[in-house]
Formats: structure tokens, C-alpha cells, sequence
């Protein structure tokens, strides 16, 4: 097998292309006269993805494309003919859904003190709002989404505690920044807008700059 490659085939993997169907296809590559398999990238990604570039854990593969026997019998495959394998990959960025990214939830949760603060670009002295990551996720600007009741706080029984939701997202709060058993989820939006003001992160309307997220 050549290190260097003479002609690559994309695949592209997803959930209903997976390492074994790309494994049925290598005998058909191989007759092409391919070198290496240039597959997608193939960490796991955000459930339901078709292109993988919205990585959530760059330390497993993509249960989505099967398991680890299967990607090495995928890796067999290809050796047994005499090609290898290229495979895309995004260190520079990750999938930023606090649901499936556990590493950014858990920066939205602790701000600078997470371990996983490191991972990410964060100017953590920006204006501002210095020490708090600003997210651009709301419909309409702060307080207008705020009046509107699109921001509220909700009690998730399988983990104890509160959580910041609006339209398309669930955040985490940072402890200690609501009481268990308070009612909370009937609070006024002054009272909303306190327990936000004590998160590590500033919600913003995604139309907006930096400098106008209010």
C-alpha cells in the first residue's frame, strides 16, 4: 500500500451510510483502481447528523456509523486490498448544543473554573460582559424575549436541578444560583432576569453584536 495517495474516493458516512456498508463497497473501490477512502469525519456528532461536521466528543467514534469492531473491520477491509484511509476531522470546532456537547455544556455551567474551558476560543475578558460567554440564540432581542415569555426556567427531574430554557435550547445554571423547591417557574421577568445576570453566560438575540446585547 502506497503512503502517498495515487486516487481517493469520498464517502460520505452518516446513519444510513455506515462503516459496513462502507465496508461492502471496498472490493467495488478497489476495482476502480482507488488508493484511499477519503471518508467524513467520523467522531461523534450532534444525533442525527448526515455530514459528522458537528462534533460533540472527539474521543469516541460516531455511534451512528456503527461500532469500534465494525470501523476495524472497515480498516481490514481496505488493507486487504491494498488502499488506505483518509478521514476528514474538525479539531477546530464543535457542535455548540449544551443537550449533546457535555464540554460546553459544562463551560456554560462553570465558566472559566470547567475543566473543558481550555477546549474553547473564549475572550473571557471581552465587553460587555467580561467572565460571561455570550450567546446569540434568541429570536428577539434580551428583554423583548424575556416580556414575551420565551426565556423561562424549568426543574428537570432527572437531574435534580433548574434549567435556562428557550426556543430550540435547554442551559445549564451555574450552582448555587437557584434554590431547590423554589418557585421559581413562576417568577416575574425581573425576578428571571436576576437568576440569568448570575450565569456565566449572557443570552443575546442572534442578530445583534457584542456590543448591543441588551
Amino acid at each position: 500500500m502506497s503512503p502517498f495517495p495515487r486516487a481517493t474516493y469520498r464517502l460520505q458516512l452518516n446513519r444510513e451510510f455506515t462503516f459496513a456498508d462502507a465496508t461492502r463497497a471496498v472490493p467495488y473501490l478497489a476495482r476502480l483502481n482507488i488508493s484511499h477512502v477519503y471518508s467524513s469525519p467520523i467522531l461523534k456528532a450532534r444525533p442525527g447528523s448526515m455530514h459528522g461536521y458537528d462534533v460533540t466528543d472527539h474521543t469516541r467514534l460516531n455511534p451512528e456509523l456503527g461500532t469500534q469492531e465494525e470501523f476495524e473491520q472497515l480498516v481490514a477491509a481496505l488493507h486487504e486490498h491494498g488502499m488506505g484511509l483518509i478521514v476528514d476531522i474538525v479539531p477546530n470546532h464543535m457542535a455548540a448544543s449544551p443537550d449533546h456537547n457535555l464540554w460546553w455544556r459544562d463551560v456554560l455551567q462553570h465558566g472559566r473554573a470547567s475543566p473543558h474551558a481550555a477546549v474553547f476560543d473564549i475572550d473571557w475578558d471581552a465587553p460587555p460582559h467580561p467572565g460571561r460567554v455570550l450567546l446569540p440564540i434568541l429570536g428577539r432581542p434580551y428583554g423583548e424575549a424575556l416580556r414575551a415569555g420565551e426565556i423561562g426556567l424549568r426543574y428537570e427531574v432527572e437531574t435534580g436541578r433548574f434549567a435556562v430554557t428557550v426556543p430550540g435550547h435547554t442551559l445549564p445554571l451555574a450552582p448555587g444560583t437557584v434554590a431547590i423547591g423554589a418557585a421559581i417557574e413562576r417568577s416575574t421577568p425581573e425576578e428571571l432576569h436576576n437568576v440569568l445576570e448570575q450565569q456565566h453566560y449572557r443570552l443575546a438575540h442572534w442578530r445583534v453584536s457584542a456590543a448591543e446585547c441588551n
